[in-house]
């Protein structure tokens, strides 16, 4: 099996979305890519089947990994007994209840979870395994809602990333790149990365107020509208947005045919893959999330406890101010 055929099999983005986002879609193929080549095959393996049965994505649970084939068969066959299975190494068991807290509760992550990962892979293997099960679980994620919510279109056959950056700087220029070409307006925006940092209980990223919102008149008072949108007064279109957006990180097999209808008609081509790239960017927060660093007391914050900020013409954040 060729390396393409993997690619096919358990990482390749819709050709919709390559159509209208080429360069974010290269940047996080390059992310895989390098995630796989940095990383235990047969972990990732358990942890990528096991985030497909969790999020409800039958597909990618029947597909293999060329990777990993031969070594990790009887163990995805026996993945939903795992913690108890002598099949399953004390590493595998610790990496999938890890993959599942990720997935299912990010802010139950514990100290002693991170105690563990820091004491069997030191402090910076565990940065690079949490950035990994992000990878694996968003590129899913993505690939399910890009698919329900935009058209067919073809797959470039080929789209090398840069050969020799890191698993940081790939994630980097990817967040950078989202930012830069997205699409949607400041004020879905804002709600939709609200609604993530509250959904992964981002400290810092519910501390912080996007500048351009701020000036389209999204206030604290709007943004409190955001954990009960659906009984608020919020404009249909922002409804709709997170709507998307819960389905996007919860579970995006739910995400109805209403819903995705209702998507279509609210936006257009290019919002919708900017909807759905933001989505990932905004929850890169739970890898900081997961190892702790997700602290908001570094910020000057006023009055309300926010602080403000924006990013610059490369996609790089800037501010932190108060407002």
């Amino acid at each position: 099996m060729s390396d393409s055929t993997v690619a096919e099999q358990i990482w390749t983005l819709p050709g919709a979305l390559w159509q209208l986002r080429s360069e974010a879609c290269g940047l996080l193929t390059a992310l895989n890519e390098r995630v796989w080549q940095n990383g235990d095959p047969i972990l990732l393996e358990l942890v990528r089947v096991r985030v497909a049965q969790l999020i409800g994505n039958p597909a990618a649970a029947r597909a293999r990994c060329a990777l990993a084939v031969g070594g990790a068969e009887a163990k995805l066959a026996a993945l939903p007994d795992y913690p108890f299975s002598p099949l399953f190494s004390s590493t595998e068991r610790d990496v999938v209840s890890l993959a599942e807290q990720f997935v299912i509760d990010v802010g139950g992550t514990t100290e002693d979870m991170r105690a563990e990962l820091t004491g069997r892979f030191g402090a910076d293997g565990g940065r690079e395994l949490v950035t990994a099960i992000y990878v694996v679980e968003f590129t899913q994620r993505l690939q399910l809602v890009a698919a329900r919510l935009l058209d067919d279109g073809p797959v470039p056959v080929d789209s090398p990333g840069p050969a020799d950056a890191t698993t940081a700087d790939l994630l980097n220029a990817y967040q950078a790149t989202v930012v830069r070409g997205s699409a949607l307006d400041p004020v879905t925006t804002e709600l939709v990365r609200l609604r993530c940092a509250r959904t992964h209980h981002c400290r810092i990223c519910q501390t912080l107020r996007l500048a351009d919102a701020r000036a389209a008149g999204v206030d604290e008072a709007v943004t409190a509208k955001v954990d009960f949108y659906e009984r608020s007064d919020l404009p249909e279109r922002a409804k709709v947005a997170l709507r998307v957006t819960d389905a996007f990180i919860t579970r995006p097999d739910l995400l109805s045919d209403v819903a995705a209808g209702q998507a279509r008609a609210s936006f257009g081509p290019a919002e919708l893959a900017s909807l759905a790239l933001d989505i990932t960017k905004w929850s890169t927060q739970k890898i900081h999330v997961a190892l702790g660093t997700d602290g908001a007391d570094g910020l000057d914050t006023d009055e309300d406890g926010v602080a403000v900020f924006g990013f610059d013409e490369t996609g790089r954040a800037t501010g932190y101010r108060r407002r």
